[in-house]
């Protein structure tokens, strides 16, 4: 770290680690942080390392308490780090450092030193984007670049690379490199894998017809698919998919929708994507899981889920 800060910041550096620092502060620190006192031409400030990955939130906490106790400047050192946790530095004023990457000292006058790519914000995971993440769990991406992804998925390798930024930008820990070229790798723990991907993910349902008519789609969805996975007995009606590119020539929307008194004869889910690799014309089980939302709540489908789950997926 002292290195990149004299290339950085183009002056003399004193970097040592100091253990009188820890005095006055919660036993924890001694655990989950490395102290440092730092001088840059005359200019006297501390530094915290985390020595394994910890929260933003913990370490705005922690910073605030240690800066408070030793009555100097607070710079947090980072080996990695998010670009939405940057952002929340960057925005609340938080001094930091990203090695070999980028230096934010605004009490020196220092403002992102760095030559970062700039990636666009990203509030809401995109479909496209969680499906190339679930189907890299069904299949066990190792390595796999845009170019084999946007092959498998036949979808060009700009829309593909701009998924790899949603990814990079949300801090997503999928990303590899094979070569010079970024690459996906995902847990071979498939349930590993899922618990960290599922907090991203969103529902891809966008919108629910109830029908009067049965129109009888070839794809499954919702909880007539999970039925097709485990034992669970589906309702008196099935619950087809549609996908929102083949909706508008369905004509679905203009069909009579079933009312309070009327029988329903289907229904249909307008899903942002479809995935059936596992079976064919069956939405696939992670996302049958983030479909049924509504039906969670009943026991027999929280044990169908994790029948479905265990079979198929795990």
């Amino acid at each position: 770290m002292k290195d990149y800060l004299e290339k950085a910041l183009h002056m003399n550096v004193t970097l040592d680690e100091d253990e009188s620092l820890y005095k006055g502060l919660p036993l924890f620190y001694k655990g989950m942080y490395i102290l440092y006192r730092v001088n840059t031409n005359g200019a006297e400030w501390i530094a915290m390392q985390p020595k394994n990955s910890v929260g933003l939130s913990q370490i705005r906490k922690h910073r605030s308490l240690l800066e408070k106790t030793v009555q100097l400047n607070c710079v947090v050192f980072l080996e990695q780090t998010t670009y939405y946790s940057k952002e929340k530095m960057v925005e609340e004023g938080i001094p930091f450092v990203l090695e070999n990457r980028d230096v934010y000292l605004p009490f020196l006058g220092v403002l992102l030193s760095g030559n970062d790519r700039q990636l666009k914000p990203v509030h809401d995971i995109s479909f496209l984007t969680q499906k190339m993440l679930i189907l890299g769990i069904i299949e066990g991406y190792e390595k796999a670049t845009v170019t084999y992804i946007a092959s498998r998925l036949g979808i060009s390798k700009m829309a593909i690379s701009k998924c790899f930024d949603e990814i990079e930008y949300l801090g997503i820990d999928v990303l590899d490199s094979k070569g010079r070229y970024r690459a996906i790798t995902v847990n071979p723990d498939k349930k590993a894998a899922w618990r960290a991907i599922e907090p991203f993910c969103r529902n891809p349902v966008i919108r629910k017809f109830n029908l009067v008519e049965n129109v009888k789609l070839s794809k499954m969805a919702g909880i007539s698919a999970l039925c097709e996975y485990s034992m669970l007995s589906d309702n008196a009606y099935p619950t087809y998919a549609i996908t929102k590119e083949d909706i508008n020539k369905s004509g679905i929307r203009t069909m009579k929708q079933a009312g309070r008194n009327d029988e329903i004869g289907c229904v249909v889910l307008e899903l942002g994507y479809y995935i059936d690799s596992v079976k064919k014309n069956i939405q696939d089980p992670l996302s049958v899981c983030l479909s049924l939302d509504d039906e969670k709540n009943d026991e027999r489908v929280e044990l169908s889920i994790e029948e479905m789950l265990e079979e198929y997926v795990w």
